[in-house]
């Protein structure tokens, strides 16, 4: 199983690991390690999504190791542990020890919010979990039948409203029915209209503060998906969010989709938000528990 997952993160950052190698030896091959050579990998890896930042400090470790020959090698294993060291302290795992325990997920619409909400229901109800899912997002009536479709594969409980009602009454009605139900876990999908801040603002802070007259430790922990693809975009969007609600963990999505899952470094450097999972396609088995050396080994073919 551990080598099924594994080779799952290989193949869904095949486009990443392959734009990094390439590069990497097209610049390295053959030469030595001098400031034009430094030059050109700084290029390279900043072209590779990895942040103008990070890009940097790699450099400077290079100049450190006092590398004289090159080799593709030596220099990913240098990347390696730079990476390591940042993203090894963002692991998270979520533990599930009250029942019910309420996970919200929030982010903004079209970065697969709804899907990965679908993904870890499929995760828990694996484990033998009791889950309840909670369409929130009472504005977009896609958004309820998309997840009543991933509550029926995933034979979990399904929780919704006529269109546009009250989203804080819902989640509270839910986790009412959730304990009645001795529901194991409850994951409340929400809205994610950014183009009008202070709406989403005022609806996401009544939501968790209408759970909270339930029990003042609801939600027990909160994601904010972000989609990999977007780069900087998530920076912005994660502190639209930060002003909302206390983060616990990030969910990036779509690292799959192009050859930018580097991106993931400089959000992890920057933010400094424990990464819960990472998306890396569309089946409801790539939703992958992230793991901070397995992720360096793939994203650098190690």
């Amino acid at each position: 199983m551990v080598f099924g997952w594994i080779k799952k993160l290989k193949s869904g950052l095949s486009k990443s690991s392959k734009k990094i190698s390439d590069g990497l030896t097209k610049v390295i091959k053959g030469k030595k390690i001098d400031e034009k050579t430094l030059d050109q990998i700084e290029e390279h890896l900043i072209s590779s999504d990895l942040g103008v930042k990070f890009s940097n400090e790699i450099v400077e470790e290079l100049k450190k190791s006092k590398l004289i020959e090159t080799s593709i090698i030596e220099v990913k294993k240098v990347i390696k542990k730079k990476i390591d060291l940042l993203l090894n302290p963002l692991e998270e795992k979520l533990l599930v020890n009250n029942a019910p325990y309420i996970f919200m997920i929030v982010g903004v619409n079209g970065v697969g919010k709804t899907a990965t909400v679908g993904k870890i229901a499929h995760k828990f109800v694996s484990q033998g979990k009791k889950v309840g899912l909670v369409a929130a997002d009472t504005f977009r009536a896609a958004a309820t039948e998309q997840l009543q479709e991933w509550s029926q594969r995933t034979k979990s409980s399904f929780f919704s409203a006529k269109k546009n009602s009250d989203p804080a009454a819902l989640a509270y009605e839910s986790i009412n029915s959730a304990k009645k139900n001795n529901l194991d876990i409850l994951i409340i999908d929400t809205a994610g209209r950014l183009h009008n801040k202070s709406d989403l603002m005022n609806e996401l802070s009544k939501v968790i503060r209408v759970i909270k007259k339930i029990d003042n430790n609801y939600p027990h922990h909160i994601s904010l998906v972000l989609d990999g693809n977007i780069g900087q975009n998530s920076i912005k969007q994660s502190e639209v969010f930060k002003d909302i609600c206390n983060i616990d963990s990030l969910i990036i999505t779509k690292l799959d989709g192009t050859a930018k899952g580097g991106v993931l470094v400089p959000i992890a450097d920057l933010l400094k938000i424990p990464i819960l999972y990472i998306g890396t396609g569309e089946t409801k088995e790539d939703l992958i528990e992230f793991k901070a050396r397995e992720f360096s080994d793939a994203l650098l073919d190690l």
